[in-house]
C-alpha cells in the first residue's frame, strides 16, 4: 500500500525528493523496497504519534531554503493521483497552504450523554491529504510540541487561515478491507514487431546476443521484442509508436541498444502518469530455439523498465513453417503491457 501511495510522487512535476516514514523496526525494509527509484528517497524513523512522525522527518530539513514547499500525506491513501499532487503544491507555493477537503454526503448529528442533535452538513467538509505548506511555516507550526491528527489543526493554530482546496472523493484512506478498491486506470497496450533475418548481422533478442549464423536486420540493433514491448508500453499510455521518438532516418539512432531505447521509453510512460505492473511476450521465430535464453531476456527487460522479474514473461513458438518467419526469413515478436493510473 505504501508503494502504490508513493508511486504519483515519483512521477510528480512538483516534487524533487520523497521522505517515508514508517515503523522504526522497518526502517530498513523500507530502505531496500524504495532504493534505486527516479527520486530520491530519503527513509526516517516514526514517532509514537502522527505529530511526531512528521516532526521526525522536518527535522531532516532544517537547512533547507525558505522557497521550499513540502507535502505531508497519509500512507493510507494509496489512491492519491499525480494532478492533485501537482495542483495542490502550487498553490501551497503560492498562498503558503493547501489542504484538499471533500463535502459530507450523509446527514450528521452530534451525538453526546444527553442525547443527539442534527448538525448542518453544508459546513462540514473531510480532510484529507496531501496536506501542502511553505517549509518554514511548518516548522513553525510544529515546534511548539502540540499534538494534532493533522497538519492543518497546528498551522491554524501557530501560523494563520489554512487555504482550503478541493480534494477527491477517490482519495480513500484505507482503514477497513472494503475501503480497498479496484484500480480503475488501468490500462493494457499491444505491441507487434517484424525484422528480416540477414547473414551481415548479429542476432540480438532481449538484449541477449544469441549465437546464430544471421542476425536482425534494422536501423538499430533490430531487437524485434524489445520493439513489441516498446511500442506495448506506449500504445497503453496513450502515446505515440517507437518510430514518432527513434525515427529509422535519424542517424543518432544507427545501431542504437534498444534496451537503452527501452529505459527512455520507460521514462516517457512515467511522464504521462503511469507505472509499468507487467510485460508479456512471445518471440515468434522457426530458429534459433529461443527457450534457453529466455530467462536472461527477462531480467535484462525488467532491469530496464524497473519492475521485478516476476513482472516480466516471454514464451516462444513458431508458425509450423508457414510464412516469411516459417521459411526462416524474419523473427517476430508481439507483446502486451499492462499500465496502471496515477491520475
Amino acid at each position: 500500500m505504501l508503494e502504490r501511495a508513493v508511486r504519483p510522487f515519483l512521477s510528480s512535476l512538483t516534487v524533487e525528493e520523497i521522505c517515508l516514514v514508517v515503523a522504526p523496526d522497518r526502517v530498513e525494509e523500507a530502505r531496500a523496497l524504495f532504493s534505486g527509484r527516479e527520486k530520491p528517497c530519503r527513509v526516517v524513523a516514526g514517532g509514537e504519534t502522527r505529530t511526531r512522525s512528521v516532526r521526525n522527518a522536518l527535522s531532516l530539513y532544517d537547512n533547507e531554503g525558505a522557497d521550499v514547499v513540502v507535502a505531508v500525506h497519509d500512507g493510507a491513501r494509496p489512491y492519491v493521483t499525480r494532478e492533485m499532487i501537482d495542483r495542490l503544491m502550487l498553490l501551497a507555493a503560492e498562498r503558503g497552504s493547501a489542504v484538499p477537503v471533500v463535502p459530507c454526503i450523509d446527514s450528521l448529528r452530534r451525538v453526546n450523554g444527553e442525547g443527539s442533535t442534527p448538525l448542518p452538513r453544508g459546513e462540514v467538509y473531510r480532510v484529507q491529504t496531501p496536506q501542502c505548506f511553505a517549509l518554514p511555516s511548518l516548522r513553525t507550526a510544529y515546534s511548539h510540541g502540540d499534538e494534532a491528527t493533522d497538519d492543518a489543526t497546528l498551522y491554524e493554530r501557530y501560523v494563520g487561515p489554512v487555504t482550503i482546496a478541493e480534494g477527491d472523493v477517490n482519495n480513500t484512506k484505507i482503514t477497513y478491507l472494503s475501503d480497498i478498491s479496484r484500480d480503475i486506470h488501468s490500462r493494457v497496450g499491444v505491441g507487434f514487431d517484424v525484422h528480416p533475418l540477414v547473414t551481415s548481422r548479429d542476432l540480438i533478442l532481449g538484449g541477449v546476443k544469441i549465437p546464430f549464423e544471421k542476425g536482425l536486420d534494422g536501423h538499430s540493433d533490430a531487437d524485434v521484442l524489445v520493439h513489441a514491448v516498446m511500442d506495448a508500453l506506449l500504445t497503453a499510455a496513450h502515446l505515440p509508436d517507437i518510430g514518432h521518438y527513434f525515427p529509422p532516418s535519424d542517424p543518432a539512432y544507427k545501431g542504437a541498444d534498444s534496451i537503452e531505447l527501452l529505459k527512455k521509453v520507460v521514462s516517457y510512460v512515467r511522464e504521462a502518469g503511469y507505472t509499468v505492473e507487467n510485460i508479456s511476450a512471445t518471440i515468434i521465430a522457426e530458429a534459433p530455439k529461443m527457450a534457453p535464453y529466455l530467462p536472461e531476456m527477462e531480467s535484462n527487460v525488467a532491469r530496464a523498465v524497473g519492475v521485478d522479474r516476476s513482472a516480466v514473461k516471454f514464451a516462444a513458438t513458431t508458425t509450423e513453417k508457414l510464412g516469411i518467419v516459417g521459411e526462416g526469413k524474419g523473427i517476430a515478436a508481439e507483446a502486451v503491457a499492462l499500465l496502471s493510473g496515477d491520475r
